[in-house]
């Protein structure tokens, strides 16, 4: 597992990296300071809550005059 601390022009947001996410976008945490993440929210059945699934974490693209969201690793 890794906390990692989700950011956007909104805001900051803190969660963490399960054992099948972090098996699959865990070393690209360690490589780059920084990511481009795409993620979905999925709300919890009852309505209390949502999870944010992680479906792309990569190095951050080039781009121009558009909104990334970005997550930053805790070392």
């Amino acid at each position: 597992m890794k906390f990692l601390s989700l950011a956007d022009w909104t805001g900051i947001v803190e969660t963490g990296l399960f054992a099948d996410t972090f098996t699959t976008y865990g070393l690209a945490t360690v490589r780059y300071a920084v990511l481009e993440v795409e993620a979905r929210v999925e709300p919890f059945e009852n309505g209390r809550g949502s999870t944010l699934r992680i479906l792309r974490a990569s190095k951050p693209r080039v781009s121009h005059g558009t909104s990334s969201h970005y997550v930053e690793g805790k070392h």
